[in-house]
């Protein structure tokens, strides 16, 4: 039979916050996975809510794209006659639009279109891991 202690060792999973599954510009979206952002020289890699040092993880978000109809030429021109065009839709394909920081730590995500660079998305950091534990008190 088993004890009490061996039913206690399992391991608790940890559940990301949710990034968005559409933008109002550019659609539907999906993600890639998270990955540790790139440490570069002149860039602070530290948390600026919770001073977790870095790095901090990053995904690339995609959007489908349907690219404008272009003129093709399906007939070179002769002497008597000009060429002839018409228009070609292109197949719509899926384009890296969109790009995600997360801190590892308190969770705080933030998410921006990269065509404008313009903020859509903001999760507040979880209020259990945001500060670092301390044993101040200051009241």
């Amino acid at each position: 039979m088993k004890s009490m202690d061996e039913n206690v060792n399992v391991a608790v999973r940890r559940v990301l916050p949710a990034l968005p599954s559409h933008d109002e510009v550019a659609g539907e979206l999906r993600w890639g996975r998270w990955e540790p952002a790139l440490l570069v020289s002149h860039l602070d890699p530290r948390c600026l809510t919770c001073a977790y040092p870095g790095p901090l993880s990053t995904a690339l978000g995609q959007s489908w794209y349907t690219p404008e109809p272009t003129h093709q030429r399906v007939e070179r021109s002769s002497r008597d006659r000009p060429s002839k065009w018409v228009r070609v839709q292109r197949a719509p394909y899926w384009v890296s639009s969109h790009w995600a920081v997360r801190c590892p730590q308190c969770d705080e995500t933030y998410v921006w279109r990269r065509a404008d660079w313009v903020e859509i998305f903001h999760q507040p950091p979880t209020t259990e891991r945001a500060l670092p534990p301390t044993e101040d008190v200051l009241f």
